[in-house]
């Protein structure tokens, strides 16, 4: 009764080497590879972290990983993002704030970066600007793609920095 997906992509030249969309067709013709338009979490991390070294910092940059509170402008409160671990480890390298996935060092990465800059960066990994909040949220991955996107972007990566169009017979 479960139902996921899973997607492999050759980088090199975007062929689908693996797609299923779901457990079972006769079940639910939902495909959630394609369809499934979803928030992805820390795994857009990445991609933002990559428009700020793009833009002239490091991996050795220090950034405080500490509170901070920002108005949120969609409710008109207040918005208090913190660590999966309810922790605060102050400065912090740009190298371990992405492998740890630390929520406040790539909110404040993304901060220094620029949302507008950042939003029009990560369109050269497939993903629609338009599609995208222009909120300090994107750091946090609050967007909305398909594991398709996801995975296309990521062979940008793995592809040495060029981006193939996935495809499959």
């Amino acid at each position: 009764t479960v139902q996921g997906a899973i997607i492999s992509i050759n980088p090199d030249n975007g062929a689908i080497i693996a797609l299923s969309g779901g457990f079972d067709y006769n079940l639910s013709n939902f495909n959630r590879v394609t369809q499934a338009v979803r928030q992805p979490g820390s795994n857009f991390k990445p991609f933002v972290y990559s428009a700020a070294l793009s833009k002239g910092m490091t991996l050795a940059t220090l950034i405080n990983d500490a509170p901070v509170v920002l108005q949120d402008t969609g409710e008109n409160s207040l918005w208090r993002p913190r660590n999966d671990t309810l922790k605060f480890y102050g400065p912090t390298r740009v190298r371990v704030g992405l492998v740890e996935s630390r929520n406040l060092v790539s909110i404040r990465l993304l901060q220094a970066t620029g949302v507008p800059y950042t939003v029009q960066y990560v369109s050269r990994f497939g993903f629609d600007p338009k599609t995208l909040p222009h909120t300090l949220s994107l750091a946090l991955g609050s967007g909305g793609v398909t594991p398709w996107q996801i995975a296309a972007g990521y062979s940008v990566f793995a592809n040495g920095g060029s981006q193939v169009k996935p495809f499959y017979i």
